[in-house]
Order: structure tokens, then C-alpha cells, then sequence
């Protein structure tokens, strides 16, 4: 209940009653006339309701709060409604809560209004995640549910003798995405999450080799984009299809994209975002022999016409796409926030540098492009490459970056948290893992920050609040090594 709140009250009057002395009355004096919402909802956890202005001859006025919920507010002396303290939506806060604000001037005429106050829920708990794992041997994988609430993981989901497999979901449907030389998506829904709903294939009659399809970015329940790897071309699909046939519903030509030593015939995309209803493709361009030795570029599309739009950024060269300063994406290397996409580059593997491993800024509205921090702006750094990022906010996100080792052949993950606005790097230790690695990392609608790491005693997701740099809760381990997240919110 919210007279047994426990947070403590903003700097407001304890009385309901403010008055505001001004000037003298008048023979001919009106009543003042009062106005404002008389339905109002706020979100949990602020205080400010709404403000009720009144016009009057004087300014001589005085506001007061009576009504069944007239201990639960304060008045300022300019009429702003407030929560003495902040409503809890879990806790039961949730109104409606009656009040009447009425308004006083010198000679005692009135006028008043009833209000109802509702209070909204605002995510401010993790959501139900899923996550892909795979066995330390690449020999199977399946899918896990996490369960925040529970503090349970419900693992053995589409589980494969094969490891190259990945998720997506859109509100409540999942899918499963087998990737190369598997070459297949299904679809699944958590109201039954065991039951297949339809598997396609993601190769057209024409194809001789894998196409090896990355990921699934949904525009709509009807219509999605499947990028592959293997190919220049993105097909446009609707999930909402029941037969192959009207599954694929379009194509995205990528192939003014690839280089000219590329004998593949792909420009490797490998990741992408929908932003500002445009999607933002980043591509490897990788050469013949599969090095990071062209330019990498980020196409933009217009989702309602799937032409893509020339953003000017280069005069030089014969692509409408962005040309940016690293090298080599990996998948999961984009990520939108507001007006904002964020790619991640890793540097070519064979690099012994990693001032090409960048987290670059592409501007939605105008497609201009910024560096926002290098690799080797972490201290001390001259073999942590950057693989993923995560944006909690546009003066908070995260980053990881590997280290790779030989003899045996291992990788090491370091969680650095940054301000994408600045570039700043802080030096406050995120989530100490020791010698294992991180898998993936996202931010969930409530802002907490979901981290698989991978290691042999007890793989499985940490659940970060990113007010305070620590976990929520014990790690939520799963049978495999954990990877790409999803989460159904």
C-alpha cells in the first residue's frame, strides 16, 4: 500500500493546502475557473500527476486537495499535483486513487475538479529469455528457457546433433535458424514452445551450397528479413506463411556490394537492425581467401519500400551504402538505440592490431558516421579484440572484448561498461568471470543486462542491474555453453 512506502518523499509540502499571496479583491470579482485532466495515469515509480491552472481577476489563490486519496498527494503553489511518495506497481499501487483539487481565491469563491489517478506498470524486472547453447564439442545444441521470476532454466529445447545454430523471436513466436550447410528455419510459439509450427528451407531450387543464414530480423508478424551469409541476396519472407511457397515474398540485392577479389559471390552480411523504419545491413566483404582486406560497408533499406537509400556517404565510390573505418563485423555487431545504430568491428583474425577493432556511430537521420572508441582505448590493451555490444542508455552501454590464446586454444572475455555519447571506457569491474568467455550480451525491455558465459564448471546467462554493476541473482546455468539471447517481452 502506498502509505507503507519505504522510499523517501521528494522535497514537497506535507500539507495539501499552498497558497500564493498577490494582489486585493474586487467588488466585481468572478469565480476562478479551474482546468486539467481528470483522468490521469502515471508511471510507477515517479510522483509528478498533472498540473490544474486556474484563471481568475486576482492573484490571491489557494489550492487544496480533498477526497478519499488526499493523504497519498501534495499541491504545489502552482497547482502541480505530486506523489508524496512514488507509486510501486508490484506492490499494489495501482490506483484509481480519487482526489478533488479545488481552487480559492481572496473572497472564498471556488471552483473544483475530481480526479482519478491510475498508476502504470513500468518493466522493472528481467524478462523471459531464451538462449541458444552449444556443446563445449560442437557435437549437439538446444535451447533454453530462462525464467527470471523462478529462478529456473528449462533446458533441451529443439535439440540437435549439430551446433551451428542460432534464435530470433517477435513477441511470442521463435525461431530457430540452422545455419551453415543446415540451411533451415523454424518456427515455434511459447504459448506451446515444443510443438513445430512449419520448417522451411532457406536455400531457393537454384542454390549448390549452403547459404547460411544468420539471422531473422522482423519488421511485423508478416514480414521479417532472413540475412545470409552465404549470399547476396536477402529474402524478404512473411512467418505468417503455412507453405514455402508464400513464405519467401521478395529479395534485397546485395550484390553491387561484392568485391571484386571475392570469388564467393557474397558480400558476408552479417548482422542487421531494423531503426527509424530502415534496415541496416553491415557486411564483411571478404576476399577470396576469406580475409578482412576491403572496406566494409553498411546498407540502409527502407523497410515500406525495400529500395535501398543512398546516403551519400562516400562521392567516391559506385555503392549508396556507409563505408566504415573497422574491420570485420561478426554477427550480433549491430545494435540500434533512438536515432543511433552501433556496429562493432573485430579486426581481421590474422591482425596483430587492434586499432580496427572500433565501435562506430551511424546517425539514422542523416547517415552520418563517428568513431566512438577503439580497442586500444582500453588500458593497457594490445591483444583484446571487441566482438559485441550492448546500450542501455545514450551515456551507458557495454562492451566485450577477447583475448585468444593457444595451447591449448581458449578465448578470455573482458565486460567493459562505456559511455557511447563520450567514448569513455570506465575502469569499474562489471562481471568478474576469471579465465572463462562471454558468449553474447543484450539488454532486455526493463534495462538489465543478460551475459552468457561459457565455461566448463558452470555455463550458463548472469542477469546484471545496470544501476549497480551486479547480479541480480545466482547465474542461471545451463547444460551447454550459452550463446545468442532472445527475449520475450
Amino acid at each position: 500500500m502506498l502509505t507503507l512506502f519505504k522510499k523517501s518523499a521528494l522535497t514537497l509540502s506535507l500539507i495539501s493546502t499552498l497558497s500564493v499571496l498577490g494582489g486585493c479583491s474586487s467588488d466585481n470579482n468572478e469565480a476562478p475557473e479551474l482546468s486539467g485532466s481528470l483522468l490521469v495515469t502515471v508511471a510507477e515509480n515517479t510522483t509528478v500527476v498533472s498540473q490544474y491552472i486556474a484563471i481568475d481577476d486576482g492573484v490571491d489563490l489557494t489550492y487544496t486537495i480533498t477526497g478519499t486519496d488526499q493523504q497519498l498527494f501534495a499541491i504545489t503553489s502552482t497547482g502541480v499535483v505530486e506523489f508524496i511518495n512514488a507509486p510501486d506497481f508490484e506492490s499494489g499501487d495501482t490506483g484509481p486513487y480519487n482526489i478533488t483539487v479545488t481552487v480559492t481565491d481572496a473572497q472564498g469563491l471556488t471552483d473544483s475538479i475530481d480526479v482519478a489517478v491510475n498508476v502504470g506498470d513500468e518493466l522493472d524486472t528481467p524478462s523471459l529469455g531464451l538462449v541458444q547453447t552449444i556443446a563445449t564439442d560442437f557435437s549437439s545444441s538446444q535451447v533454453a528457457y530462462l525464467n527470471y521470476a523462478t529462478q529456473t532454466v528449462d533446458d533441451g529445447f529443439y535439440a540437435k546433433t549439430q551446433s551451428d545454430y542460432s534464435i530470433n523471436v517477435y513477441q511470442t513466436d521463435v525461431y530457430h535458424i540452422g545455419r551453415f550447410f543446415i540451411d533451415t528455419i523454424s518456427k515455434y510459439n511459447t504459448d506451446d514452445a515444443s510443438t513445430e509450427i512449419w520448417t522451411y528451407s532457406t536455400q531457393d531450387d537454384s542454390d549448390s551450397t549452403t547459404r547460411n543464414p544468420y539471422t531473422l530480423v522482423s519488421l511485423s508478424a508478416e514480414k521479417a528479413y532472413l540475412i545470409r551469409y552465404g549470399s547476396d541476396k536477402v529474402w524478404i519472407v512473411n512467418p505468417q506463411a503455412t507453405d514455402f511457397e508464400n513464405f519467401k515474398i521478395g529479395e534485397i540485392d546485395l550484390a553491387s556490394y561484392v568485391p571484386e577479389n571475392n570469388t564467393a559471390g557474397t558480400p558476408s552480411p552479417s548482422a542487421a537492425v531494423i531503426s527509424d523504419e530502415k534496415l541496416f545491413i553491415v557486411m564483411q566483404r571478404l576476399d577470396a581467401n576469406f580475409g578482412s582486406t576491403n572496406a566494409v560497408y553498411l546498407a540502409v533499406f527502407d523497410t515500406a519500400t525495400d529500395s535501398e537509400i543512398e546516403t551519400n556517404a562516400d562521392t567516391t565510390d559506385s555503392v549508396m551504402g556507409i563505408p566504415l573505418l573497422g574491420l570485420n563485423p561478426l554477427e550480433n555487431s549491430v545494435r540500434a538505440f533512438e536515432d543511433k545504430v552501433y556496429i562493432t568491428t573485430r579486426n581481421s583474425f590474422s591482425a596483430v592490431s587492434v586499432d580496427q577493432s572500433l565501435i562506430e556511430e551511424v546517425n539514422t537521420n542523416d547517415f552520418s558516421l563517428s568513431t566512438v572508441l577503439s580497442a586500444a582505448d582500453i588500458t593497457n590493451n594490445s591483444a583484446k579484440y571487441i566482438q559485441s555490444t550492448a546500450i542501455v542508455s545514450d551515456k551507458k552501454g557495454y562492451f566485450f572484448a577477447n583475448e585468444t590464446f593457444f595451447g591449448p586454444y581458449r578465448e578470455e572475455s573482458t565486460l567493459y561498461q562505456f559511455n557511447p555519447s563520450t567514448g569513455e571506457i570506465s575502469d569499474e569491474t562489471v562481471l568478474d568471470i576469471d579465465t572463462n568467455s562471454i558468449g553474447f550480451i543484450d539488454i532486455d525491455a526493463a534495462g538489465f543486462l543478460w551475459v552468457s558465459v561459457r565455461e566448463d564448471a558452470a555455463p550458463g546467462v548472469e542477469i546484471i542491474d545496470t544501476k549497480t554493476n551486479t547480479p541480480l541473482i545466482n547465474r542461471l546455468e545451463t547444460q551447454l555453453n550459452p550463446g545468442v539471447i532472445r527475449f520475450i517481452e
